[in-house]
Order: C-alpha cells, then structure tokens, then sequence
C-alpha cells in the first residue's frame, strides 16, 4: 500500500494511469482536486521564470563552508584548560599577595627583630625580641628557676 504523499505526488506528475487516477480523483475533496488540476499550468510557468543565476564570486561560499567544516573537525587541544587553570591560579595567589601588603597596617606586619643577650649564670640563657618600631619586646629566659617579683630585669 503506497502512502497517500506518493500518489498525490505522482498524480501531480502526471505518471499515474487512467484508472488509478480516476481511483486516486474520487477519494479527493473538491479543493484539491482543483488545485491539483492547476498544477501543470503552474509548473510551465515556474519553468519559464526560473532560469540558473551564476554567482558573481562562487568560490567564496565554498572557501566558507570549507573552513567551517576544517574548524569543526580538528580536535581541541587537550592542554589550554590546564593552561588557563594554571594562569588562574597564579593571578589569585599574586592578588592575594598584593591585597594583603596593601590593607594590613606596617605596624601590624609580621617581623621581628632577634637581640642578644647576656647573662651572669652560666646555666641561665636569655634571648630578646623586639617588633621594628620599638613598639614591643619579649626577652625568653631559659634556665632560670625564679625571679621575684620586685626585681627588675636588665
């Protein structure tokens, strides 16, 4: 059995026989069979109208679509997300770095600075540290086993 897209086109055509298009006629309303009878006359028309046009440059679509197709089959490189991921992570840590020597204050800033000290007992050792500035210091007392509070270290 032939679908009904078939027949129509070949009754269209005009390829049908007699009595398959008078079988294929009555099985059709009144529109399309007028309209369908109207065909050839359309179809001689578009024939005489149309004509071939010649592009004035036709290679250029061709050098077109030839690059889109050499652009969609190459493969994509597999390292430029490693790069970029690279590159991101270097400009993180490179704002980072510049964020925190612009926003914290130089007194608050890490660094110190390492006295020497002297003691009398030679079982005694004590070390001085003092932030830039002069705004603190902590002296580290290492073996000795008391001081009393009235006393004063020198």
């Amino acid at each position: 059995m032939k679908n009904f897209e078939a027949d129509y086109n070949r009754w269209l055509d005009g390829s049908m026989d007699d009595a398959e298009r008078r079988k294929f006629e009555a099985g059709l309303d009144e529109q399309t069979l007028r309209s369908g009878r109207d065909w050839p006359g359309i179809r001689d028309l578009l024939k005489e109208s149309l004509r071939d046009i010649t592009l004035p440059h036709p290679d250029f679509l061709n050098e077109q679509v030839r690059r889109e197709i050499e652009k969609e089959s190459l493969p994509a490189p597999a390292l430029l997300p490693l790069r970029r991921l690279f590159w991101a992570g270097v400009c993180c840590v490179l704002t980072a770095v510049v964020l925190t020597l612009c926003f914290l204050p130089p007194q608050s800033r890490p660094g110190t600075i390492v006295s020497l000290a002297e003691t009398a007992s030679p079982e005694a050792s004590a070390s001085a540290f003092q932030t830039p500035g002069g705004q603190g210091a902590v002296i580290w007392l290492e073996g000795v086993r008391y001081i009393p509070d009235g006393e004063s270290v020198q």
